[in-house]
């Protein structure tokens, strides 16, 4: 009974809130954004760009310093070389001192099916001068024609490096990589798979795989993809059935397991559901891993079906996790933005002065009132305890699934984070945004969030585009800006001593031009310095020619993290303790022999593995002995395990690192 009355209650102040739901004053230039449209159906006709501001003349300033090095890399046959979502197609590897930029090929009429061809450009020595680039190495190319156009066609990619655990030669690491096709082309245009991999250093070792649409699941446009160490990638597609036309209220998962025979990941797929309200399909869908890839959150920005229902027309992330690796999932955890159950950190965002300022009142909206939605897109990153964080934008709903800007500060970047592997909720502001999207002829972009980690996993980085051009009001002539957030010391970077992100293409060469930004997941380290792998696009025809650019000097040090932040910190506590110690991987798992057992030693120790059932009973021991530093790989042998769950526990010094372990 008291539960009824509390949902009761609940539901009555929910109809207060919407019945009070707060306006915009009127004569206060606001432009209200729907969703984009997701994808545009190729190939393209030649058409006119709209107009954009130019940059203003003598911006260039390549002397000083502080201002970034522009490089060239590969080139598209159009500006949709990257896709008009934040998927990975930057990603850097911390181990090789290696980035690739992953991407749709062009430009070529011959053969004319060139810009469904997939390519990359692969960076050595962290990419950091134009002779460590081999550019536009081909990775696929189209071989079943159609009428229009290529069934096999290749599109909106996702990439990453898959480096195994320990191995520093780039000629044993590949780049994995995940797109739609034009399978189902007379029905729809979109629904198939493009999948496989390339070896870094030979590339003739590759691999294509083709799945065709056959509605089991009923798969669309991969919009999250994450790769790692332990031989495992993971996708994740927003669930859009292209055949019925309806989402699916669930996203498809695709989980793929490295076969050291083929070179290749072999994928098994199946639908996590992620029920939405009103029908709505979810607005984006993304994944990420923990270092040792047995943490697994998955997230989806929609209107949760089945939870609060008095949010009416907003988005919100909606997340799933798994603790072994991706083979089961919880159940979803909605993070409303608003509301009383709303974040602190977004609520109080909007200061007493921007409310009576902007909105309708007296009474002013109080900030349990005020509708807050995420926009279309975002990024996720698993920090070193297993904590999700979501880098998304966040503003004002007006009603209708959409989201208002044209003021400043009205729409705002934040890091939404849990320090409790999800037990609660925080996000800490990183940035005003003063354009929203831009628009050049027929294709679209947002402000492009992504978030990025050291490979220690205690700092975040976040990167998007904005346009600060005077009297502009859409993200037509963008720089690209950035913040970092460093866990352990809960502080924020600052901008000169200010409480700002940095304009990372100040007076460089693509000034108000860095189009298209994309910032790999993973950022390189050397002591206390950390480079952010940046590249972006520049055209002059968004239907023509794009020439891919990298950023190989942007960098934040230590000393740059010195704005507090507010919210509780993280528990750095034992686990800062362990990881000053080692770092541990097992892998496989599922294992069906021999699991590897990877100790990372930062100091000489004694070293031994024990193996528990699930009732506690230790069923084996070996003792390691003493261990050098460095990095130490062995074999534990599973052959005389039942099939089951374990738990493998690795003692070094006295410290406990354990993983569940799934024996096949």
């Amino acid at each position: 009974m008291k539960k009824v009355l509390l949902f009761s209650l609940a539901f009555i102040i929910g109809l207060a809130v919407v019945a009070q739901k707060p306006q915009i004053k009127n004569g206060v230039f606001v432009r209200n954004y729907q969703k984009d449209q997701k994808v545009t159906i190729e190939p393209f006709e030649k058409i006119t760009p709209s107009q954009f501001t130019t940059k203003p003349s003598g911006l260039k300033n390549g002397d000083n310093p502080n201002i970034v090095t522009i490089l060239d890399l590969g080139t598209s046959a159009n500006v949709l070389g990257y896709s008009s979502g934040t998927r990975p197609m930057v990603w850097a590897d911390d181990d090789l001192n290696c980035v690739i930029n992953f991407h749709r090929m062009g430009p070529g009429a011959t053969p004319s099916n060139l810009s469904g061809y997939y390519g990359i450009d692969i960076g050595v020595n962290m990419g950091a001068t134009a002779g460590d680039w081999t550019n536009q190495v081909q990775v696929t190319n189209a071989l079943l024609p159609a009428t229009p156009y290529w069934y096999d066609a290749s599109r909106y990619p996702c990439a990453g490096i898959y480096n195994p655990v320990g191995n520093t030669t780039l000629a044993n690491a590949y780049c994995a990589f995940f797109g739609p096709n034009f399978c189902n082309l007379v029905a729809s245009g979109w629904g198939g798979y493009t999948y496989g991999t390339i070896n870094l250093v030979n590339h003739a070792d590759t691999a294509k795989n083709l799945r065709w649409w056959d509605g089991k699941p009923p798969t669309y446009i991969p919009d999250g993809f994450a790769v790692t160490q332990t031989g495992y990638t993971h996708m994740v597609d927003g669930g859009y059935n292209v055949v019925a036309g309806v989402y699916i209220d669930s996203l498809v998962y695709g989980r793929g397991v490295w076969n050291t025979t083929t070179t290749d990941f072999d994928y098994t797929y199946k639908t996590i559901a992620f029920p939405c309200k009103d029908m709505y399909n979810a607005a984006d869908s993304k994944i990420a891993t923990s270092e040792d890839g047995q943490t697994v959150w998955m997230s989806a920005l929609t209107n949760y079906a089945m939870g609060n229902p008095l949010i009416d027309s907003t988005w919100y992330p909606l997340v799933r996790r798994s603790l072994d690796g991706g083979l089961t999932w919880g159940d979803p955890m909605p993070i409303y933005l608003g509301g009383p159950n709303g974040l602190d950190g977004i609520k109080e965002n909007y200061s007493d002065y921007f409310i009576q300022n902007f909105f309708v009142g007296p009474p002013w909206p109080t900030r349990d009132e005020i509708p807050y939605t995420t926009a279309f897109d975002h990024s996720l990153s698993v920090d070193k305890w297993g904590n999700l964080h979501i880098a998304v934008a966040v503003g004002y709903a007006p009603g209708g699934y959409s989201i208002s800007t044209g003021i400043d500060s009205l729409i705002n970047v934040f890091d939404i984070y849990t320090v409790d592997r999800g037990a609660t909720w925080q996000a800490v502001f990183l940035g005003a945004l003063k354009t929203f999207r831009g628009t050049w002829a027929t294709y679209s972009s947002d402000n492009r969030v992504y978030i990025s980690k050291n490979k220690k996993g205690d700092k975040m980085f976040v990167t998007w585009n904005d346009t600060h051009v005077e009297g502009e009001t859409n993200n037509q002539n963008p720089d690209i800006w950035a913040r970092g957030f460093d866990l352990i010391n809960n502080m924020l970077t600052s901008d000169n001593g200010a409480d700002k992100p940095n304009n990372v293409t100040f007076l460089c060469d693509i000034t108000q031009e860095a189009y298209w930004q994309c910032t790999s997941p993973i950022v390189f380290t050397d002591n206390n310095k950390f480079t952010l792998p940046i590249c972006t696009q520049w055209f002059a025809d968004a239907a023509a020619d794009v020439r891919f650019k990298y950023i190989p000097d942007f960098t934040y040090v230590q000393g740059d993290f010195t704005i507090p932040v507010t919210n509780p910190g993280f528990q750095v506590g034992i686990d800062q303790k362990k990881a000053d110690i080692a770092s541990v991987n097992v892998y496989p798992n599922p294992v069906k022999d021999f699991v590897k057992v990877n100790v990372n030693l930062k100091q000489s120790a004694n070293v031994n593995v024990e193996v528990s059932n699930l009732i506690g009973k230790q069923v084996m021991t070996i003792n390691k002995g003493n261990m050098s530093a460095g990095s130490q790989t062995f074999s534990v042998n599973a052959t005389q395990l039942s099939s089951g769950i374990y738990f493998i526990t690795v003692n070094v010094n006295g410290q406990k690192f354990t993983q569940k372990m799934i024996v096949e």
